[in-house]
């Protein structure tokens, strides 16, 4: 295996699972997830971060229940329920 330093210091990685149809589990995707993560991505270009923070899609967070999840690195920190309102704070968690 080769390691090579990350080239951002940061990240977010927001689910954005997609369960199938008739699933008795929620699922991110169902909640709004996608566009989301695009808004939170779209904002970190936008105010200069891009470079510092990276804002991926990601599979199951194991907490479907609660809504929309993300984790951020390198906090380490599990983000549940996550909404529009939510975005910046989670920009400026995670770069400052």
């Amino acid at each position: 295996m080769l390691k090579f330093p990350a080239p951002f210091p940061a990240a977010v990685f927001v689910c954005t699972h997609k369960r199938p149809d008739g699933s008795p589990k929620p699922c991110c995707a169902d909640r709004g997830a996608a566009e989301l993560r695009d808004e939170l991505k779209q904002m970190a270009k936008d105010q200069g971060l891009d470079m510092r923070v990276k804002i991926f899609a990601s599979g199951c967070l194991g907490a479907c229940e609660q809504g929309v999840t993300a984790v951020t690195y390198p906090r380490g920190e599990l983000m549940l329920g996550v909404k529009r309102e939510d975005l910046q704070k989670i920009l400026d968690e995670t770069v400052g």
